[in-house]
């Protein structure tokens, strides 16, 4: 019975550990602290979900907004491209 609730955690561990791996260190404290809160507001695991942040409107809504009032011009062009590496395409 315990091994079927270990599983599962460890599995989710696992997936969270690997994240760091992804940090950019060219990234400001500002962008970084957008990046978690939209992952947040979107439902999304976290900033490096991209299956969830890529498509999401609350989360590129929830970025414009931060960014917009919290950071400078540089992190919104670095955020630009953060998208294009993550995503793929531009962000709309």
């Amino acid at each position: 019975m315990k091994l079927s609730i270990f599983l599962p955690l460890a599995a989710f561990l696992t997936l969270t550990a690997a994240e760091p791996s992804n940090i950019n260190d060219d990234i400001s404290p500002c962008l970084t602290r957008c990046l978690t809160e939209a992952a947040v507001v979107a439902g999304c695991i976290s900033q490096y979900d991209s299956v969830c942040t890529c498509p999401s409107p609350a989360f590129r809504d929830a970025m414009k907004m931060c960014l917009d009032y919290s950071c400078t011009a540089e992190d919104a062009t670095m955020a630009q491209e953060l998208h294009k590496e993550r995503c793929g395409t531009p962000p709309s």
